[in-house]
């Protein structure tokens, strides 16, 4: 069974060493083009499993701890349990309040598991695919995550307003340059990008928009219209330019390597 990896978020750490992870949205289509049915992490008995916590992935240093896999709603979630009694379980919680009380944080987590069941699916255009049932093998803390969003928000909270910005801006850094990866994938396919994917971005645009003008961020009415068409082209001329560089760095990476 292979081994795979995914990015987590920690949204809590308490002074015991517990705290919690959000690890996915099962509803919702993630940064590898995956989504989840409902029980993919439940499937065990008492609706739950546990793994072992390693440091970036290392399956044969001691475990910092224990993690408690479930479900809740839409969401699933790791409960963290660092084992304190334990030198290295100690000298990782003192390294994560140094990292969170000093500058913004730096340290990314993911989660190993194997897919243990899964299908393809066609959704809006995009090839998904449904992960049915995964079994979970480990929760590290690691240099970089396999995805984004992965730093530790807070020992106790949620963190402060300035660092959830910061960690937006390099949310939407990432989904820009995702777009034109798929936008290029796409071309590539004689294909362009979904018209569901295209209106997502422009929305979120325009929702920023509104949020700064002092407006309603929840939504655009009907006079929005003009402004989602504008945001749209201003989106694809990002992705076109992102496609350009890119596309040319690879010219030159094939000519020097020629």
């Amino acid at each position: 069974m292979k081994h795979e990896t995914k990015s987590l978020t920690i949204e809590k750490m308490e002074s015991n060493g517990q705290g919690l992870a959000r690890i996915a949205v099962l509803s919702a289509i993630d940064h590898d083009g995956d989504t989840y049915l409902p029980g993919a992490f439940s499937w065990k008995e008492g609706a739950e499993q546990w793994a072992s916590i390693l440091p970036a992935h290392q399956r044969s240093a001691m475990p910092l701890g224990k993690a408690r896999i479930y479900e809740d709603g839409d969401a699933a979630f790791a409960e963290l349990h660092l084992n304190l009694d334990t030198p290295a379980g100690k000298d990782w919680y003192s390294t994560l309040k140094f990292d969170l009380s000093n500058g913004r944080a730096v340290q990314e987590w993911s989660y190993g598991f194997g897919v243990l069941d899964s299908q393809i699916e066609e959704r809006s255009g995009d090839r998904v695919r449904v992960l049915k049932r995964l079994d979970v093998h480990e929760v590290s803390p690691v240099l970089r995550g396999a995805g984004v969003g992965t730093a530790t928000l807070s020992m106790k909270g949620r963190g402060s307003f300035s660092d959830q910005l910061d960690a937006l801006l390099e949310e939407i850094d990432d989904v820009i340059a995702r777009a034109g990866s798929v936008k290029a994938l796409r071309e590539a396919e004689g294909r362009d990008m979904s018209k569901a994917r295209l209106e997502q971005l422009a929305g979120l645009k325009a929702r920023l928009d509104a949020l700064l003008a002092g407006g309603d961020p929840t939504g655009a009415d009907e006079a929005d219209a003009k402004a989602e068409e504008k945001a749209r082209a201003e989106l694809e001329a990002i992705m076109i330019a992102r496609l350009t560089n890119a596309a040319r760095r690879r010219v030159e990476g094939d000519a020097q390597g020629g």
